[in-house]
């Protein structure tokens, strides 16, 4: 009775033709075997991030800081520069 119809969703059924409980189980096994290598996997990867960022200590002049001091030596050239134009200095 409003403005604006609302499609409904829509639904469907699948059924397989042919199911092998054998196959399924197979997988299944499969996955958990991945999933447990993946796991400990993992837990070795980030004793070894762990390892490898306890020796990299930033120092003062690091990416990031190295940066920002650049940017900062730059707008004090170009403040200095724009005084020294206009006699404000």
């Amino acid at each position: 009775m409003g403005f604006i119809k609302l499609n409904k969703n829509k639904q469907f059924s699948y059924t397989p033709r042919y199911y092998d409980e054998r196959k399924e189980r197979l997988e299944n096994m499969k996955k958990a075997h991945d999933e447990e290598n993946e796991s400990s996997a993992e837990i070795r990867m980030r004793g070894k991030f762990k390892r490898v960022q306890a020796r990299k200590t930033p120092g003062l002049f690091s990416g990031a800081t190295l940066r920002t001091f650049i940017i900062l030596g730059i707008l004090v050239l170009v403040v200095y520069y724009l005084l020294k134009k206009y006699q404000l200095y």
